[in-house]
């Protein structure tokens, strides 16, 4: 655990022309555990969803965001904000 709480966090922001969003952020839990945290919703509510994915390691959470990220795009979703070390949540 003590390597890979060295590891930088990864945060994703994408948007559609309708209005709506999606966020994926990848971090480690209390328990050192790596978490994908989804949300999305529109822009104009306040009705968004919010789901948790454990992944069962650094690297197969980075696969995940490669995958979700290429879903994205699939779906018309642009990019808005990519980062490594940031919250945009």
């Amino acid at each position: 655990m003590a390597e890979s709480a060295s590891l930088p966090r990864q945060a994703m922001l994408w948007r559609r022309s309708d209005g709506r969003y999606y966020t994926c952020s990848f971090q480690q839990n209390l328990f050192g555990e790596w978490v994908i945290i989804r949300r999305w919703g529109t822009i104009h509510s306040r009705r968004g969803r919010t789901m948790a994915t454990l992944c069962q390691s650094y690297e197969d959470g980075l696969e995940e965001l490669a995958a979700i990220a290429k879903r994205r795009k699939q779906r018309g979703y642009q990019a808005i904000e990519e980062g490594r070390g940031q919250d945009y949540s």
